[in-house]
């Protein structure tokens, strides 16, 4: 490894590749190159003839379907290499003069890979991000770059003495963490964005081994929550022993259409002893196992999602997206919890009983066929508890206190789902109710996975610390 930074398109820009099989790009490819657009998607441009024909299957406008189509390259060395779900959606010439130009043509590509079939087994993964932030963390532990500069003085050209030295230059950043989860040890790395054209907050993960990609994504969703920031998967470098690079890939990364480096770092928890913004190494272990054993129970993949996604929503809206987001984590809570929290007005036996006689009463009733039918229908909800009596409950089943703020935010909620606008001179307020349900989720989430006794309460001045059964206090 030359730099701890992302290998894939270096490799395939470098690497003395030739396409072998174009699919649907135009053909033959004499050239190619790959990048990453502002929006961190991945734009292959290769040149042909101006009389390159392709196989591609015109779609016709609107269609919704998997795009699966792919591209094969081989090294002069020996290297395989992959384009997949490969959409083209642009071919130009530049004219000049009468002089006939190359047909160029730009892709948009899902996945990049390179593997080398010779190389020794993996020993080691990296797992490359953006939006790691470096500050405002004060950092647990220090990466060090050591440079080394040979000089060498000759006295003479032919017959004389040479004079060598070496110099050691040592560059220390406080910028890593070290964590062990399920018995896999790993390091949290924000790098430095120098000499990384169109990196923002670069970071990577790397691990001690090679977990498969189903952990690295708990272990990524766990960081996520603790650190409070969304985090960008770019892709994976896989090394031998020596590390030396066995395989990459690169992905057409999300980053929530680019808002994702605009959200405040907020983390869910105290992650250390002495202040705001410390990254404690057991506190951080702590909360990514927390998440990681959840994983499954909760579908946190699912509430990672939503709860990202409520954080970039407008404030009319995104009471609406944390309603959701809390709900969908209630459901997998009494879901994984039977029994716990009441799921009826009635139990299911009484419920039965009373179903039938209800049924009863609307089939005799005096009232048209389609009323009718429409009744039965809605019948199965009519034991179903409403959703501000199904958050009390499930916060009193984990011993929570809803606040009368929280309470409030949560009943406003529902405007903003039905498309209700904020009343004029109540913008603070709508705000504010934000704050408050996005702190109930992490609230639920802390006490339910056990990530953390503490929360940090973001609609109090200072951030105050409180304990997770403690509500926000009321304002005014």
């Amino acid at each position: 490894m030359s730099d701890l930074t992302e290998e894939c398109l270096r490799i395939l820009n470098k690497g003395l590749f030739e396409i072998t099989d174009p699919g649907p790009l135009h053909q033959p490819i004499s050239s190619f190159s790959i990048r990453r657009d502002d929006k961190l998607r991945l734009i292959l441009e290769t040149e042909a003839p101006p009389n390159a024909t392709a196989a591609a299957v015109n779609q016709p406008p609107g269609t919704v379907r998997m795009t699966t189509e792919r591209a094969l390259l081989r090294s002069v060395g020996g290297l395989e290499g992959e384009f997949f779900g490969i959409v083209p959606y642009s071919q130009y010439r530049q004219a000049k003069g009468a002089t006939e130009q190359p047909l160029k043509e730009l892709t948009q590509v899902h996945i990049a890979k390179t593997n080398n079939p010779s190389g020794a087994p993996a020993a080691y993964v990296i797992d490359w991000l953006e939006n790691l932030p470096k500050s405002p963390y004060t950092w647990p532990a220090a990466s060090e770059v050591v440079t080394r500069t040979i000089t060498t003085r000759r006295i003479w050209l032919n017959d004389g003495i040479s004079i060598a030295k070496d110099n050691d230059r040592f560059d220390t950043s406080w910028n890593t963490a070290k964590v062990t989860v399920d018995g896999v040890t790993f390091y949290v790395c924000a790098l430095d964005g120098e000499g990384r054209p169109g990196a923002r907050k670069p970071g990577c993960i790397v691990y001690d081994g090679t977990p498969d990609d189903e952990f690295r994504k708990k272990i990524r969703t766990g960081l996520s929550f603790a650190m409070g920031v969304y985090l960008v998967d770019l892709g994976t470098s896989h090394y031998d022993a020596e590390w030396n690079v066995v395989s990459t890939l690169a992905r057409s990364a999300y980053s929530l259409r680019g808002h994702a480096f605009d959200i405040e770092t907020l983390q869910l928890a105290p992650l250390g002893d002495r202040f705001l913004n410390e990254l404690g190494a057991p506190q951080l272990t702590r909360a990514i196992q927390a998440f990681v054993t959840a994983f499954d129970v909760l579908d946190l993949a699912n509430l990672h999602w939503a709860f990202w996604h409520a954080c970039v929503a407008t404030p009319h809206m995104a009471p609406a997206h944390f309603g959701a987001t809390i709900e969908g984590l209630q459901s997998a809570y009494t879901k994984a919890n039977p029994g716990k929290v009441r799921e009826g007005w009635a139990t299911p036996d009484e419920w039965k009983k009373l179903k039938v006689a209800l049924s009863g009463i609307i089939a005799d009733a005096d009232v048209s066929i389609e009323a009718k039918h429409a009744l039965q229908g809605n019948l199965h909800t009519f034991n179903g508890i409403n959703q501000r009596q199904r958050l009390k409950n499930v916060m009193a089943a984990l011993n929570l206190e809803l606040g009368k703020d929280e309470d409030a935010a949560w009943r406003r909620r529902n405007m903003a789902a039905h498309g209700t606008p904020i009343p004029l001179g109540q913008e603070v307020a709508a705000i504010r109710d934000m704050k408050l349900l996005r702190g109930v989720f992490q609230r639920l989430l802390l006490r339910i996975t056990g990530a953390a006794d503490q929360y940090i309460d973001y609609t109090s001045p200072n951030y105050e610390y409180r304990l997770l059964c403690q509500a926000p206090p009321k304002i005014g």
